[in-house]
């Protein structure tokens, strides 16, 4: 796959800073392919699944129960200890 040119339409201000960093050494095709790459990980990081477990403990961690509110019978971290305890509340409601 070849290389293609792009042509892009600068402003005076952007024409000005454009030759500034030229006369630095920087080179526009690098600093685009820079900023494309840069802009690129970030949609990367983006779209990756939130992280449930760590979002459970900051809600957790900020907002902790009152001092007086009686011990649970079930950790409230294992899913599998809530979820039988949030089933056996539901089926006493209902009867």
């Amino acid at each position: 796959m070849g290389s293609r040119l792009v042509n892009v339409r600068l402003d005076e201000d952007r024409i000005r800073k454009a030759q500034a960093l030229r006369e630095q050494g920087l080179t526009l095709s690098d600093l685009v392919r820079e900023a494309i790459d840069e802009r690129f990980a970030g949609l990367s990081k983006e779209s990756a699944p939130p992280d449930a477990r760590a979002i459970v403990q900051d809600i957790l961690r900020r907002y902790p129960d009152p001092v007086d509110t009686p011990a649970r019978g079930y950790d409230v971290g294992d899913r599998r200890a809530a979820k039988a305890a949030i089933l056996r509340k539901l089926r006493s409601s209902r009867s």
